[in-house]
């Protein structure tokens, strides 16, 4: 009987996940059937499972269709990308079923820590790795006060909370007031702009001020059981370019990372370079990043490594010395593709 695996609603990326899982099994004879859920009609994303539905739009329904689907379809292992929180408060009855449920994370306070930029700092500040300096901004007010007296070169704001670098905002005293409407991509402001912008709102939220580091950005896409580290492969970003390596300082710095904040899952964490030009954590994310299918292209199918693991048709060694075999360096560029839109689902269930 075929394995079974169900993807919850997730990210854009799930659509290349699911095809690197289905082309891995393929490569290597082993018979797995996809299960794919979205609350909305992600039609790119749900037609390349086997198996698709739609989610109940109301959480309170949520558990009732996750026990039954679960029981109904003898799903082996659950995986999720949001709302990771909240399946880890109802874990235990979800693993009553007898699925294995991969939130990303292997403790709920951990994966708090990991949704709160300020804690996330802070803590690795405790454990002794480099990370950004981060100062907590809770009103306009002490804005108002490091602009005055800054306490980083190069300032930059980002929310608290967030994902898709939604809300960050380099600072610089010299371009233009206009230059947030006519270049909003360089994600540049004038800082009396950005307050009186703040003030004409009355919604300030907290956000994190820190210096803005620089160049190169690396992104470490990680697999890992519950800390344990099993394979990963770093995209160090240079313009549009990414160079695809499995060591070096942001790969190893990256990997601690994970490990101490116990992932669970296809996890990634980005750093920067400091002003010393040595890496730095910028932040960690218990899901998929939008890039990881760009890993593919390094040898390692990252997706397929962590579905055969969880499944039980791999074990840590063997993937280990699959990814020694099969890794790769190199380098490259994201292009703008498209795929035609399907007009109906045909494998909804």
């Amino acid at each position: 009987m075929a394995k079974r695996i169900w993807f919850t609603e997730g990210f854009s990326s799930q659509r290349e996940i699911i095809l690197a899982i289905k082309d891995f099994s393929k490569k290597y004879n082993v018979s797995i059937e996809i299960f794919a859920s979205h609350r909305e009609y992600r039609k790119e994303i749900l037609s390349v499972a086997d198996y698709a539905f739609i989610e109940p739009s109301n959480e309170q329904e949520r558990l009732p269709f996750l026990i039954n689907t679960i029981e109904k379809y003898c799903i082996d292992v659950l995986y999720i990308a949001k709302n990771a929180s909240w399946y880890e408060k109802y874990r235990s009855k979800i693993e009553l079923t007898g699925v294995k449920l991969i939130t990303g994370a292997s403790d709920i306070q951990l994966l708090h820590i990991s949704e709160n930029k300020m804690d996330f700092a802070l803590f690795m500040q405790k454990q002794k790795l480099s990370v950004v300096p981060s100062i907590l901004i809770n009103n306009i007010n002490e804005l108002k006060k490091h602009f005055a007296n800054p306490p980083f070169e190069n300032l930059c704001i980002k929310p608290v909370e967030g994902i898709y670098g939604m809300g960050f905002w380099r600072f610089d005293n010299k371009i233009s007031p206009s230059r947030i409407f006519s270049h909003p991509e360089d994600r540049k402001v004038k800082p009396e702009v950005y307050l009186q912008l703040c003030e004409a709102s009355n919604n300030f939220k907290p956000m994190v001020l820190m210096p803005y580091l620089g160049a190169p950005e690396c992104s470490v896409d990680i697999i890992a059981d519950k800390g344990d580290i099993l394979s990963a492969v770093a995209r160090e970003k240079h313009g549009s370019k990414q160079i695809l390596k499995n060591s070096g300082s942001a790969f190893e710095l990256a990997c601690q990372c994970a490990e101490i904040m116990q992932a669970d899952g296809l996890v990634n964490v980005q750093t920067r370079n400091n002003e010393l030009g040595l890496s730095t954590l910028l932040e960690i994310n218990m899901r998929p990043s939008g890039g990881v299918g760009n890993t593919l292209l390094s040898g390692i199918n990252l997706p397929g490594l962590m579905v055969m693991f969880h499944l039980n048709v791999m074990t840590q060694a063997e993937i280990k010395a699959y990814c020694l075999a099969n890794f790769k360096s190199t380098e490259v560029i994201s292009l703008p593709s498209a795929t035609k839109y399907p007009e109906k689902l045909t494998n909804l269930i």
